[in-house]
């Protein structure tokens, strides 16, 4: 007896950090991955003899594939453990990338992506079920924050990398560069990761316990899992956190994709040299990128903050995803009214920042409401939230030309999703488990 509560009182082990760690990196590798063939556009239509719609036609099927395989690759995940799907996975994503790079006709890159989105479709179903097992709740938050991060340094960094390695090395070798560390870290992963920190050798019995503080002490089924479909599919919970991911996905894709466009076609239109505008549009745009990495983390901190002190879901993922959303809508309005491409940048980076608080109270919350079902939950919160920004990458184009040119009625859209999302937030129940009748506060 004394020896097992000296066990229990003894310091926890670290190997929790270890395999957020983990997870932080192969979503790095898995961003610049699938974000390196943007910058890649000029070199690849001229080996392949085609134009940009057939690029363009090659990212839509990524991520169509992509959104559609969220279930799937989660019940997978379930089915055949984390361990063994993310290693598989992660090597099969690695081996698409390589497969762009010996693209010689359209079709082929148009496969090699397919198949790309389809395996990376996986990276998040795992990452939530591991992150559920081996993280206490009131740490979910920023873990997610930190893979959220990670995504956004991914696909910011390697246009660095683009611009530093393409010239020497050629797009097809600089493919098979960035698939090496995606195989590597697969192997490394497989030999150390366990499903459980129960498996894993390397975890002492304080942090055992410390991680399954809060919750019922039970083995998570490794098999054919079975799901409640029905009370899942008429959970309003679930479709107001899939409603919410739609939204948000979709006003991020504005930033990350049309608002290069909208400054240098905009405030930035007076400087008469196209590729001076350009490069000085995309330097701006970098901005709101970054401050949405801080503001990510400094989300997932405030969120799991509030839970440890008030021990309330709502108060920690509704309050701060509503409080966030609010002041989002608020400091995106100065732009209507000013004309200097500076100011404005400085105001979308301030609500790419207080929006990005409410990224990780998402993430958290697919966890905390899961359950059992999260593969599902999660899976389709993901799904959802692809769809929306694949919908804001079309609809942008056409609100332009059905408004003359003129960028305010996209603004208003811009602005307007992030106040849906905020509904959303408002009305949604987060403290029934869906497809369990456990009810927390």
């Amino acid at each position: 007896m004394n020896g097992s509560n000296g066990a229990v009182n003894a310091r926890p082990t670290f190997v929790r950090y270890y395999v957020l760690a983990a997870l932080c990196i192969i979503t790095l590798i898995n961003y610049i991955q699938r974000n390196s063939t943007a910058g890649m556009v000029e070199p690849i239509t001229r080996a392949l003899q085609t134009d940009d719609r057939a690029i363009g036609d090659a990212t839509s099927c990524f991520f169509v594939a992509y959104a559609l395989f969220q279930i799937p690759s989660g019940w997978f995940a379930h089915w055949w453990g984390t361990r063994r799907a993310l290693t598989a996975l992660a090597i099969g994503w690695s081996l698409a990338a390589m497969a762009i790079g010996l693209s010689f006709t359209v079709w082929g890159l148009i496969a090699s992506r397919t198949v790309q989105g389809i395996l990376q479709a996986g990276i998040f179903p795992c990452a939530t079920l591991i992150m559920a097992s081996w993280l206490p709740p009131s740490r979910r938050a920023f873990a997610s924050a930190l893979l959220n991060s990670c995504m956004l340094t991914g696909g910011a960094i390697v246009n660095n990398l683009n611009g530093w390695l393409l010239a020497p090395l050629g797009w097809r070798t600089l493919l098979f560069v960035y698939a090496v560390p995606g195989i590597l870290w697969a192997i490394a992963f497989y030999f150390w990761f366990r499903d459980r920190p129960a498996e894993h050798s390397a975890v002492n019995e304080a942090e055992r316990a410390l991680i399954q503080a809060g919750r019922p002490a039970e083995r998570p089924n490794v098999g054919r899992p079975s799901y409640p479909w029905m009370a899942i599919l008429l959970s309003l919970p679930l479709w107001l956190v899939c409603t919410q991911q739609f939204f948000r996905a979709g006003a991020n894709r504005f930033t990350d994709q049309w608002l290069p466009r909208y400054l240098a076609t905009n405030p930035l239109k007076h400087i008469e040299n196209e590729d001076e505008r350009k490069a000085r549009a995309n330097h701006l745009t970098s901005m709101p990128q970054y401050a949405g990495v801080v503001g990510g983390l400094v989300g997932g901190l405030v969120s799991d903050f509030v839970l440890r002190r008030t021990g309330s879901r709502r108060a920690a993922r509704n309050g701060v995803a509503v409080a966030s959303l609010a002041l989002t809508v608020l400091s995106y309005l100065p732009i209507f009214w000013l004309e200097d491409a500076v100011a404005q940048v400085v105001f979308f980076s301030l609500g790419s920042f207080i929006s990005a608080f409410s990224a990780p109270c998402a993430y958290a919350l697919s966890m905390d409401i899961g359950g059992k079902n999260l593969p599902v939950v999660f899976g389709a919160m993901n799904m959802i939230g692809n769809f929306g920004a694949a919908a804001m990458s079309g609809i942008v184009p056409r609100l332009n030309g059905w408004s003359g040119g003129s960028w305010q009625t996209t603004l208003i859209v811009f602005v307007g999703i992030h106040a849906l999302a905020l509904f959303c937030w408002l009305v949604l129940d987060p403290r029934k488990t869906i497809g369990e009748e456990s009810t927390a506060s």
